[in-house]
């Protein structure tokens, strides 16, 4: 093995994490279900998260990348002028997506990509893409005063998450107040505090009174 191998291999090893979750395996479709669940994973492909899929023939997974693109979608959000030019690129960019409903929504860090003002367009895009019982699975921040680092995160099993580190920190950081306040539509169901200062949350929709 080559001196830049194995410092690869060593490199490689120091950014990747697995974290315990006590939330995952509780927004996990069941194996034995009766029909197959559709999962959207909203941000990265992850191959441990197809791995999983496979293993336990469970779901149908439909990857969105946008992470890349959230920039250029908060300056389509932000501009009145733009409208023509958003629309056209924002149905570009979810075209996998358009007329599904999905059972479960895999946010994991792409709403830190996006600022606070543009999370009235998440809402109303969960709003359309998550069925009426189903639940989207993310990461706020936990302390405004904490970094996060930008990482890459994956299911590694049924009550486990793996974490590729990346070397850049996110643009924006939310609190659970502001993710609160910038999804009306949905509530915050479950929530665990990360070692990492990230906060895993699950939400729901709202029950309507």
């Amino acid at each position: 093995m080559s001196p830049n191998h194995a410092a690869a291999m060593r490199q490689s090893a120091v950014n990747t994490e697995f974290f315990k979750s006590t939330l995952i395996a509780g927004v996990l479709p069941d194996s034995d279900s009766t029909r197959p669940r559709k999962i959207l994973d909203f941000g990265a492909a992850h191959a441990s998260t197809i791995a999983h899929l496979q293993r336990t023939f469970w779901g149908r997974l439909t990857v969105l990348d946008l992470i890349s693109q959230a920039s250029e979608i908060n300056a389509l959000l932000s501009d009145d002028e733009a409208s023509e030019q958003r629309a056209t690129v924002l149905e570009d960019s979810f075209e996998p997506c358009i007329g599904q409903a999905y059972d479960l929504v895999l946010m994991w860090d792409f709403a830190l990509h996006l600022s606070d003002a543009n999370l009235n367009w998440l809402n109303d895009w969960l709003d359309a893409m998550l069925t009426y019982d189903g639940v989207a699975h993310g990461f706020v921040c936990h302390n405004a005063t904490r970094a996060l680092a930008a990482k890459r995160w994956g299911i590694a099993g049924p009550d486990q998450l793996e974490a590729e580190s990346g070397s850049a920190e996110l643009p924006y950081q939310h609190l659970r107040g502001a993710l609160s306040r910038g999804l009306p539509d949905f509530q915050i169901d479950k929530s665990v505090l990360m070692k990492d200062g990230r906060l895993e949350f699950v939400i729901r929709r709202r029950e309507t009174p």
